[in-house]
């Protein structure tokens, strides 16, 4: 383990010499660092690595022969995915740090090279090179490394696992008192499945999977339990697709009814360690099936911590008609063909509320993120208040998406932020073709490298492989510290006069380099229809900072509760005088107010309405939190307290409330117990009535 002090990495990187973007920082950022929840049992330790701490080799791997990772001097193992041949073949190393702080790591190539790339650039890497070997420190991080135009290495190099508890536990029971084949000789689904049944609400509630290979087909986790898998256990698809019909029930989109693992009609479940789940989808495909890889509907308080999971045959990872998912440290890696697209998107928020994807390395054949709302069925839900953060993306299409599934009436809440675009066909999107009003979405600190379309909001392109009403509208669409290293296509279409986009706000918009202060700016490349009204452009500065250097979190506490979203923070505008009351502004004003809680948090949504006879320019809304309350962020305003008395006030877009007219604020908190809502709130002043 290598921390080093700030003069010898000063000294080092002065030094650098390379070919490439790696060496113009001083110091590195700590990604992939959201401190795991899960246990890390020692029956399943893998092979020393210095400061990173390398996965037991999978049964069957291929090692690659192009591509050599040290960590810390020690061997990385580096998996060749040869399974993808003929397509994009992809190698990969994988380590969990063994603490807080960097190891240096080292990556020869078997073959000369005359440049190299390691993105995301972000991380701003202080590398070397001497011969074929290029050498960095870095701590937790989600990395893509290209030489030339070589197949790409993935290095992904994870905080550390807390927490852990281990075989002989009073609540842990190991798979391997079943009697498992854990050679991937025979199939295993039945008794694997008699042990997850047996851990649902048992004291023995966590089912610890060895390192090893289990060959299997469908599995259905249970509520009230936790599946771990070790480093170095690995649950490989079975090549029989009669093996992936092990239940009913659920939604069929697309012809994928069925998946490796199902999450159907759950609560409080668990799927933590890192393991692999391996869909053996490329076979499974070709075979005619369209397989989820993980598949969660209409399921709640649902966590996902740390695994691999690659290979699907559809869709990688769905989460329909659901609440309270959250999956974070997730590392995908789908079958990408090297042009076009091959439907294994990787994780779908879909018809689903108050979900979140937190630190997550998305490699994909189409879409990395696409959310949804899928139909409008018996039980239809409205997707609200999904969050993507800390994202790595790479695919030949879309990055950060919602669409095109936009059924329903509304989509109001989705968010993007601190999403590095490594490479995709289009950057940021809406597809909005069915019937929904798609409101309030954000991008925020969105980083492109490649991408072959920047900004994609359409309403005018409708998909020609199903029939769709066309009707869906776009609402205030966000673009918050926008940076992109390519001038490409912003693309805003409306389809009609009453078929519109309406509110298009950029803050901090640069394209190489160069600030983007209007639609006519000729730094950036527009196409815009006049079916689009209401953009605005600021160059204020924001609560949302581009990264910057920072130490790598400790371990967090014990995942006994299943975390919620984290809010989106919304621009914040420059500040301006106080507004104070004026005969004008004395007018009634009504508040609603509604929380969304969990075992020690909660969002609460503020709707506020202005029932005076003027308009209102400016304003702050103050409110009392209830003891044991603490807000940590908050959006559609400047928030001034974090306990006790608070004041909200306006920011740049929604300063203006017109008589009648009414605007949306909120905010996210932790609390000891107390879950009451404050009794009263005032406007500039005057007391508001509650509704």
């Amino acid at each position: 383990m290598k921390i080093k002090p700030l003069a010898k990495l000063l000294i080092s990187t002065l030094l650098a010499v390379g070919v490439g973007v790696g060496t113009t920082a001083l110091v590195t950022p700590e990604y992939g660092a959201i401190a795991a929840t899960g246990p890390a049992g020692n029956d399943s330790a893998g092979l020393a690595a210095g400061g990173c701490v390398a996965d037991p080799t999978l049964p069957g791997a291929t090692k690659s022969s192009l591509y050599t990772v040290t960590a810390d001097g020690s061997p990385l193992f580096v998996e060749k995915m040869t399974k993808f041949a003929p397509e994009m073949q992809v190698h990969y190393a994988h380590c969990s740090m063994a603490a807080a702080g960097t190891a240096r790591f080292s990556v020869t190539v078997a073959q000369s090279f005359n440049s190299y790339t390691v993105s995301p650039k972000s991380r701003k890497l202080a590398v070397t090179r001497s011969g074929n070997t290029i050498t960095f420190d870095s701590g937790p991080n989600y990395l893509v490394v290209q030489f030339d135009s070589a197949e790409l290495l993935f290095i992904l190099i994870d905080a550390p696992e807390s927490d852990t508890p281990h075989l002989g536990d009073a609540n842990v029971k190991s798979l391997a008192d079943y009697g498992v084949d854990n050679t991937g000789g025979t199939l295993v689904t039945a008794k694997i499945q008699s042990a997850i049944n047996a851990a649902s609400g048992a004291t023995r509630n966590i089912l610890y999977v060895p390192a090893g290979k289990y060959l299997v087909g469908e599995l259905w986790l249970k509520s009230n339990m936790t599946l771990y898998l070790a480093a170095g256990a690995v649950l490989y698809g079975s090549n029989n697709k009669a093996d992936f019909n092990t239940g009913s029930g659920g939604v069929n989109i697309e012809g994928m009814q069925h998946a490796s693992l199902r999450v159907y009609q759950v609560s409080n479940a668990k799927l933590l360690g890192r393991g692999v789940i391996d869909g053996n989808g490329k076979s499974l495909r070709a075979q005619g099936l369209n397989l989820a890889l993980l598949k969660i509907e209409q399921s709640s308080n649902i966590q996902v911590d740390g695994p691999i999971v690659r290979d699907s045959s559809y869709w990688n990872t769905l989460i329909y008609r659901s609440d309270k998912v959250t999956i974070k440290n997730y590392k995908l890696i789908n079958c990408r063909p090297t042009t076009g697209y091959n439907n294994t998107d990787g994780v779908d928020f879909d018809e689903s509320t108050n979900g979140l994807l937190s630190n997550a390395f998305l490699y994909t054949g189409d879409d990395n993120m696409a959310t949804k709302n899928e139909d409008t069925t018996a039980g239809a839900i409205d997707t609200k208040n999904v969050v993507h953060e800390h994202v790595v993306c790479y695919s030949n299409s879309g990055c950060a998406k919602i669409g095109t599934k936009t059924e329903g009436r509304s989509m109001d809440g989705v968010a993007f932020r601190d999403i590095d675009v490594v490479k995709a066909g289009r950057s940021m999107v809406i597809d909005a073709v069915d019937t929904a009003v798609v409101s309030n979405t954000r991008w925020e600190n969105i980083r492109v490298e490649n991408t072959d379309s920047l900004i994609d909001l359409q309403e005018d392109r409708p998909p020609s492989w199903r029939t769709v009403k066309n009707t869906a509208t776009i609402r205030d669409a966000y673009f918050t510290n926008v940076s992109s290293d390519v001038k490409k296509v912003v693309n805003l279409h409306g389809r009609s006069s009453t078929v519109n986009i309406n509110g298009v706000h950029f803050t901090n918009f640069t394209v190489q380099g160069k600030p983007v202060t209007s639609s006519t700016d000729a730094d950036a490349s527009w196409n815009i229809n006049p079916y689009v009204s209401n953009i605005t452009f600021s160059t204020a500065p924001t609560a949302s900072p581009s990264p910057s250097p920072s130490p790598t979190p400790s371990p967090s506490p014990s995942p006994t509760a299943t975390p919620s979203p984290t809010a989106t923070p919304s621009p914040t505008a420059t500040p301006s005088p106080s507004p104070t009351p004026s005969p004008s502004q004395s007018g009634a004003c009504e508040v609603g107010y509604t929380m969304n809680s969990w075992n020690d948090g909660f969002t609460a949504s503020i709707h506020i309405t202005n029932r005076g006879t003027s308009t209102i320019n400016g304003w702050t809304l103050a409110f009392t939190l209830p003891g044991g309350q603490t807000i940590t962020n908050g959006w559609n305003a400047t928030y001034t307290g974090s306990s006790g008395q608070i004041s909200a006030r306006n920011v740049s877009y929604n300063e203006t409330l017109a008589a009648g007219g009414s605007t949306d604020i909120g905010f996210q908190a932790t609390h000891t117990g107390n879950t009451g809502k404050p009794d009263q709130f005032a406007l500039n002043g005057v007391s508001c009535a509650i509704s």
